[in-house]
């Protein structure tokens, strides 16, 4: 067993969850120890650089951190060091060792480096593909998720012959780019964050929840921590040989027809912030809102009134937010029609939802459903159903 101290401990988990230097998470039931005021059990930035005292203080169990991968060197294409497939096992029917054993047997064979590590519930998985430098997030999440396609857990239904539901949740980050405009503190909006492994408590107290695994014995299906997590994650990190060429060739050679075009500049603020203008139909406070509801397919397909796939679930989250609490009422006004609707469950995917871009409509093609004008003029140039009212034009309706 490797023996390390512990300024070499932080220094590898400082390695493995590297992201943007100036924000870091922690767990709201922590702050206790660092901010009486705020004792809750939600996650939240810390808008500073994290201290090795920090760190230590989550290798011991005493505290819960995480990091935000995507580094803002460019507002537009932000860089990661890792990315991440979360599979959660908690979702009704999900078999979320298989899922994760086709995940790292399909990427085994590309030659990436992977980490592997329980969540913090010990009920499903990460999946960390490791980068020697830092890489375009909208090139490693293009990658990543061709891979999980052809591994069939990329959706809500898979393509294998098992035809059960997936146990995979999102990749992190979940977005390529990052939104503009500031938080209610007046701080930058850091997008998604996901939790540090290698906590001690969670480890003790959840069968060594978050605890790296063997690669070898995933592959065989055994998600049983071996207790030499520390040489896992050293050989993860001394084993990184993909940079940003080695992912661009990799997504070349990546299953179907691959778009190797970065993704176009549409960024927009936080909330919003399109020009006003005069709808012909449904005037009021929530015109624009509604005109989308009525006229975009995607939103009809939505709120049609029959199951939907879990992926697409997460797409319509991701427009509505444009609308803040009208957008809310609308999720849980569309997620009730499921049979499987939950208030407390689709208000947690809201918030978890709260920092991604609204879902572009050719990534939706690619998530079960395909509107049938995406590749006419209807729209007026939209590329996501959130934006359909700006370019719409009323006679095409």
């Amino acid at each position: 067993m490797t023996t390390l101290s512990r300024a070499d401990k932080v220094r590898l988990l400082r390695e493995l969850t590297l992201g943007a230097p100036d924000v870091f998470a922690m767990r709201g039931e922590n702050f206790n120890k660092l901010r009486p005021e705020d004792s809750d059990d939600s996650w939240r930035p810390v808008y500073s650089p994290v201290r090795d005292s920090i760190i230590e203080l989550h290798l011991a169990g005493q505290v819960e951190i995480g990091s935000y991968p995507m580094i803002p060197v460019d507002r537009d294409f932000p860089q990661i060091h890792w990315i991440a497939a979360d599979f959660d096992g908690k979702r009704p029917g999900c078999d979320w060792e298989r899922d994760v054993q086709r995940t790292v047997s399909f990427l085994h064979e590309t030659g990436c480096t992977m980490l592997v590590n329980l969540s913090r519930s010990a009920f499903g998985a990460h999946v960390r593909v490791l980068f020697k430098e830092a890489v375009p997030a909208w090139l490693a999440r293009r990658w990543m998720q061709a891979w999980l396609e052809e591994a069939g857990v990329a959706h809500a239904v898979d393509n294998t012959e098992l035809d059960m539901p997936t146990s995979f949740d999102r990749l992190i980050p979940p977005q390529d780019t990052l939104l503009t405009g500031l938080t209610k503190n007046n701080q930058r909006r850091p997008g998604n964050l996901v939790g540090s492994p290698l906590n001690a408590a969670r480890a003790n107290g959840n069968n060594g929840a978050t605890l790296p695994l063997s690669i070898e014995a995933v592959l065989d299906g055994d998600y049983r921590p071996d207790g030499k997590h520390w040489e896992h994650t050293i050989h993860a990190l001394d084993s990184r040989s993909w940079g940003r060429s080695e992912l661009m060739d990799a997504l070349i050679d990546s299953p179907g027809t691959p778009d190797l075009n970065p993704p176009s500049s549409t960024h927009v603020a936080a909330g919003g912030g399109a020009s006003k203008i005069n709808l012909p139909v449904l005037q009021g406070d929530n015109a624009y809102l509604d005109f989308t509801l009525k006229f975009c397919e995607f939103m009809k397909f939505m709120a049609s009134g029959h199951d939907q796939p879990y992926h697409l679930w997460v797409a319509l989250a991701s427009q509505l937010h444009r609308w803040g609490e009208d957008g809310r009422r609308a999720f849980h006004s569309i997620s009730q029609l499921d049979r499987r609707y939950e208030a407390r469950e689709t208000d947690r995917k809201w918030e978890q939802t709260a920092d991604l871009r609204p879902m572009r409509c050719d990534t939706i093609a690619g998530s079960g459903w395909r509107c049938p004008h995406l590749e006419d003029v209807r729209c007026g140039g939209a590329k996501t159903p959130s934006y359909f009212y700006e370019h719409v034009s009323y006679e095409a309706l």
